[in-house]
């Protein structure tokens, strides 16, 4: 009956960051850190102790989620390479920096992590670009396939020739 109450502090958004911290010193594969990562009034530089752990397991994939998660910890989870849940949440949180996005596509890997970190909006066009072309997602651009109707009148959008030119390159 003492685990049910423990976790519904860790749950609580109004548990204070002195009791979350006592929380996740306990250990980091138990369900009551688990919830304490999570929770949103949980600090920075706890969410960051968690990570450099270093264990790929629930606790530190809600910390790699929690949008108090600082960007150096978002860098330094990817930088490790995995393919795993944690690097995921990390690549798709918004405080993940754009270099680390950028070194996680310069592999080329054509995993759910590099996917992941192409669609989060920190993500630079151009590194996103080079990623599908060195993954096979898109090839050289053949304008014959995408010729518009006579009909119907498209505004030209200003930035799809440079994206035409850096497809052509």
């Amino acid at each position: 009956m003492e685990t049910y109450y423990t976790e519904e502090i860790a749950r609580d958004p109004n548990t204070s960051p002195e009791i979350l911290k006592k929380i996740l010193e306990q250990g980091n594969d138990d369900s009551i850190s688990i919830y304490a990562s999570e929770n949103p009034n949980c600090p920075s530089y706890l969410l960051e102790i968690v990570l450099k752990r270093g264990n790929s397991d629930y606790v530190s994939r809600n910390a790699a989620s929690n949008p108090n998660c600082p960007a150096s910890a978002l860098e330094m989870i990817l930088k490790r390479g995995n393919n795993d849940s944690v690097s995921h949440y990390a690549a798709i949180n918004p405080n993940c920096p754009p270099q680390a996005l950028v070194e996680v596509l310069k592999q080329g890997n054509n995993d759910f992590v590099s996917l992941f970190a192409s669609e989060n909006p920190n993500c630079p066009a151009l590194a996103k670009i080079e990623w599908m072309k060195l993954t096979g997602k898109i090839g050289k651009f053949d304008p014959s396939i995408h010729i518009m109707e006579t009909e119907i009148i498209y505004k030209e959008d200003p930035d799809l020739q440079k994206l035409r030119d850096l497809i052509n390159e």
